[in-house]
């Protein structure tokens, strides 16, 4: 029976070792995608790519929300699964909030409720105590629901756990939750184009300056 080794090495970033070239193909294709508007891009217009990722590389790198998915077909394959959790303990402890958590923060001049204590409203305050009980929990919050002040709601909790970085899809929406996060007095910075301020308790960013800067280092 063959063997291979899966090391969860963080709690994003799975590297499985000593797989058949077939099984990694197998699973390369399994988790294959194509990028919406991928057909459009010069790169697949001129036959260099095929306008597809795969969340599987053919050097094993895959990730933890996955593992459901990969295991099965590993076992289906005959290997004997061997694992290595290389995950340092993480214990947080949240207190839960209500409505008046940012009660001593005041909405700033130009907003519609200037000068009046900012008080979170019941569906945020849901949506906030969900994510403290369960943080890896993927929640569906409607347009003008107010997802940036939960955002930092949430950044403020972690901070005595450390520092965050928040994803945003566009560079409008940078400067949207950066002024929010400034609203409640929240010490922020953002990572895009010139402004590269990675100096602070909280960032925020597209995925795609992300996507550059990792590439960078």
């Amino acid at each position: 029976m063959a063997s291979c080794d899966i090391i969860i090495k963080d709690e994003v970033n799975v590297k499985i070792n000593r797989l058949e070239l077939t099984t990694r193909r197998k699973l390369a294709n399994k988790f294959k995608y194509e990028i919406p508007g991928a057909r459009f891009m010069p790169a697949v217009r001129l036959g260099r790519w095929d306008g597809c990722v795969s969340f599987f590389s053919m050097g094993g790198q895959t990730f933890v929300n996955l593992l459901p998915e990969v295991l099965p077909i590993l076992e289906s394959s005959g290997y004997d699964i061997n694992l290595s959790d290389e995950r340092p303990p993480l214990n947080l402890s949240f207190d839960e909030v209500d409505k008046n958590h940012l009660s001593n923060k005041k909405w700033p001049i130009g907003h519609t409720h200037q000068g009046q204590p900012i008080e979170l409203r019941d569906y945020q305050v849901e949506v906030i105590n969900k994510f403290l009980k369960t943080p890896q929990s993927i929640q569906e919050i409607a347009t003008g629901a107010g997802k940036t002040i939960i955002t930092a709601t949430l950044s403020k909790l972690c901070e005595p756990y450390g520092r965050t970085i928040v994803i945003v899809p566009n560079k409008s929406l940078v400067t949207q939750t950066e002024e929010d996060y400034k609203n409640i007095g929240i010490d922020v910075g953002v990572y895009f184009g010139d402004r590269k301020q990675l100096n602070r308790t909280h960032t925020i960013c597209t995925w795609q300056s992300l996507n550059n800067l990792m590439k960078a280092s």
